[in-house]
């Protein structure tokens, strides 16, 4: 993807508005951020989705937090939480639990193995980030995701 302008990734050579080029060109750039991420992030046995669990859960972390506010939470709102769940705490990443208060409750919380793994993934995730965002400047960064957070709030 490096080195090519959308219209030649795409082979295609106008787009019907500058509105459709720039939204075909956020798809295409996050699908090649996810692929180059997801190739790190498969060196230690997950998934980009299941790296984002994580990330939340340590966020929290010692705090718990239900099933739903780990839903609410994901970069990419998946209704299947759930399985993502089952894999993560298969691998011994994190625990669920009953709520004391509410049986019917699911509570999750991060293991020290789910903590270990991110502290030895965080400077490989880091690099890479750093590598794919070596194109811009801060400030041109700022203002991209100023730009963007207009987008989705607009509607």
């Amino acid at each position: 993807m490096a080195g090519l302008k959308l219209s030649e990734r795409l082979k295609q050579r106008s787009f019907t508005s500058p509105s459709q080029e720039s939204m075909l060109n956020v798809m295409v750039t996050s699908s090649w951020f996810l692929t180059e991420l997801g190739a790190v992030m498969a060196e230690y046995g997950i998934t980009p989705a299941q790296y984002n669990v994580l990330r939340i859960l340590r966020g929290s972390h010692p705090k718990t937090l239900t099933c739903s506010d780990v839903r609410e939470r994901l970069i990419d709102r998946t209704p299947d939480v759930t399985r993502l769940l089952n894999r993560l705490q298969r691998q011994h990443l994190v625990h669920r639990a009953r709520a004391e208060h509410d049986r019917r409750v699911v509570e999750v919380t991060i293991t020290k193995k789910g903590l270990d793994l991110l502290e030895r993934m965080d400077p490989a995730v880091e690099q890479t980030s750093n590598r794919l965002a070596e194109g811009l400047t801060q400030d041109e960064h700022q203002t991209l995701s100023d730009m963007l957070d207009r987008l989705r709030n607009a509607n």
